[in-house]
């Protein structure tokens, strides 16, 4: 992924993907499954019967957007700019939106990360979803339980509607939150496209509480990710977090002495990555003090602690090149 062109499987067949090619003529090239086919031509809206528990709703859309991982051009950690390693860094990628009820309004901007679905335990988590971009592509939860309809990824023949939601079409997802699913999670687009769309930016976070448990003071979620000249037409790559790169445009994390904080992570591309912050430490659930911790695609975890030393701390991957290609912040505590 560090330039030129990718080989990509898309719907069994081989591409060669860059930052030209144009994935909604790619998409018009894959055969609309069976099952997906039929849905079509019935023209109502998938809805689930009997969902127990508390409902817990979401609108949720997929769509292009102008997204800039280095809008400040600096690297403050270094104190210097970053226009001639990288040049231009506004690209065009793929998001998600968060929508009010029945997609009546926006509820902010496309962003990257997509918006969080925030559960409790005993909670069914619906979405429904709309397509704007020209390619299929869907929500897939990790976490927690749902149905074989419900799986949100393309199978090729054996597709349910949800996992091949094309442009202008909706779909609702029910996805279930029982005893056993609490944890720090994520989801992601998983359509034929979907190594592709998820590099482009189709994630979000997804937490499933324990009711049992406080919440924190301060909670963070943050996704270790990268933009690949691959896919954009970047000079070089940009490792990142929550959609910036470079410290001063990555998310700056802030806290009080005493505060509770909690900080979710989760990693969205190939790489492994490492979550390391100054100054602290935590404690894994083995009892193990941990100050840096690995973890790969798709992983996801948490980590807190109550705040007891103030000052400017970096926080950042420990892999050294992902660390000099941006994936670092600050982590501000007063």
């Amino acid at each position: 992924m560090a330039g030129g062109a990718l080989l990509c499987t898309i719907a069994g067949k081989q591409y060669k993907i860059d930052s030209n090619t144009d994935l909604g003529a790619l998409a018009k090239k894959i055969e609309v499954p069976p099952k997906v086919a039929a849905a079509n031509r019935d023209v109502r809206l998938t809805k689930a019967a009997d969902i127990s528990g508390i409902r817990k709703e979401y609108w949720i859309q997929a769509e292009p957007v102008t997204w800039n991982p280095v809008p400040k051009r600096r690297d403050q950690m270094m104190g210097t700019s970053i226009k001639k390693t990288v040049g231009r860094t506004k690209v065009q990628a793929y998001a998600y939106r968060l929508y009010d009820k029945d997609f009546s309004k926006p509820l902010g901007p496309a962003t990257i990360p997509g918006p969080l679905l925030d559960v409790t335990v005993g909670d069914t988590l619906v979405v429904n979803f709309r397509n704007t971009l020209p390619i299929p592509v869907t929500m897939h939860p990790h976490g927690a339980f749902y149905s074989n309809e419900m799986d949100g990824a393309y199978k090729g023949y054996w597709t349910d509607p949800g996992g091949f939601v094309q442009k202008g079409r909706t779909f609702q997802y029910v996805w279930e939150c029982p005893e056993g699913t609490q944890g720090s999670w994520h989801y992601h687009d998983h359509g034929p496209l979907d190594a592709t769309s998820v590099f482009k930016g189709l994630f979000g976070p997804l937490i499933i509480r324990d009711p049992d448990e406080p919440l924190p003071d301060r909670e963070y979620f943050l996704a270790f990710h990268s933009f690949s000249p691959t896919f954009f037409p970047l000079k070089s790559m940009l490792s990142s977090i929550n959609g910036r790169a470079y410290t001063g445009n990555t998310p700056t994390l802030r806290a009080t002495v005493g505060d509770d904080v909690a900080m979710h992570v989760y990693g969205m591309d190939n790489d492994f990555h490492t979550f390391h912050i100054h100054g602290h430490r935590w404690k894994e659930p083995d009892g193990t003090i941990v100050d840096n911790k690995t973890f790969g695609p798709a992983d996801s975890f948490r980590v807190r602690w109550i705040e007891d030393n103030p000052g400017r701390w970096l926080y950042h991957c420990h892999v050294f090149t992902h660390l000099a290609s941006g994936m670092s912040g600050w982590y501000i505590v007063d």
